[in-house]
């Protein structure tokens, strides 16, 4: 593309001297090539935050008085 667009993704696996988890700028016309290298990062954030525990409390927490 020659407007120069980017698109920020964020790493699966190692490439380019870089690791999982490290956010890189592509040219939006070569996001093909990143297929198993790399998400969106906004992608990323929700897979991240879906695989996350919901904390959910249940029954009584309050602890027993003590004597």
């Amino acid at each position: 593309m020659a407007d120069g667009s980017t698109v920020k993704m964020r790493l699966t696996f190692w490439r380019d001297g870089k690791q999982p988890g490290d956010t890189v700028d592509v040219p939006a016309d070569e996001v093909h090539r990143w297929k198993g290298y790399a998400v969106p990062a906004n992608a990323a954030a929700e897979k991240a935050a879906d695989k996350a525990p919901a904390k959910t409390v249940t029954g009584d927490t309050s602890k027993p008085a003590a004597k």
